[in-house]
């Protein structure tokens, strides 16, 4: 995360991803990339845009993954893109797919860059009014997770708004996380308003710094899949 200004003229970009390594995963590759700018104050941001890349995981039962894993990597995988902006009781948003090659790393320029121009006139954009909060930014996913991890506390609760859908985010820690590894473990849990759906997963702290960016996380996008990913120490790419 990085913050300029102050105040009203307060900008700060917040930025994540990560992705799997398929010698360590069965073959399985993933990557995920998100980047947050959010213009204004804490307490009633102006604006906030987002934009990310995700491969596609069509896989909706444990044996069509088993097949997805056991083939033979393609040249070509499809990867999914989102682009949206909130405002004041405002959110608009799409969503589009694109192909590249199946090896990319999340740092790969040419994925971001084919990722952007993914988004042509003829993608569908979406908008919605959320007149419950009229006058207020609806926070987006990583605002909203770094505000409840500053917190510190066992539990923390809050909503954000991705992709026109409204969730609701719930993180629970122990009172001390002190452990071997010296790693706070916070639970966490992600539930669509709408649909009632909840994602799982879960994160480790350094429980003795204040820094927000995990050393380890693992989420459960499916009943029969879960993956764990490592940060890796003095990687800048």
């Amino acid at each position: 995360m990085e913050e300029t200004g102050e105040g009203a003229a307060l900008r700060r970009t917040l930025f994540f991803a990560a992705g799997s390594d398929p010698k360590r995963a069965h073959g399985l590759s993933r990557l995920g990339w998100m980047r947050e700018v959010v213009l204004g104050p804490d307490a009633n941001p102006s604006e906030a845009t987002y934009f990310g890349v995700l491969s596609a995981s069509p896989e909706e039962s444990l044996e069509h993954a088993r097949k997805s894993v056991d083939a033979s990597p393609a040249g070509r995988g499809v990867f999914a893109a989102v682009n949206g902006r909130n405002t004041a009781g405002h959110s608009r948003s799409a969503v589009t797919h694109f192909e590249y090659a199946t090896g990319a790393l999340w740092s790969d320029r040419g994925l971001i860059e084919q990722a952007q121009s993914a988004f042509s006139p003829s993608v569908n954009w979406r908008e919605t009014a959320w007149p419950n909060a009229p006058k207020q930014t609806p926070p987006t996913f990583l605002l909203q997770l770094v505000m409840l991890l500053k917190q510190r506390s066992q539990r923390a609760v809050g909503r954000y708004v991705y992709n026109e859908q409204e969730y609701q985010l719930e993180l629970d820690s122990p009172p001390t996380g002190r452990n071997r590894e010296r790693l706070l473990p916070v639970r966490g849990k992600i539930r669509n308003l709408r649909t009632g759906f909840e994602t799982p997963f879960r994160l480790w702290l350094e429980d003795a710094s204040d820094s927000i960016v995990p050393v380890r996380f693992e989420v459960q996008p499916r009943s029969f899949l879960r993956l764990t990913f490592e940060a890796v120490p003095g990687n800048t790419a």
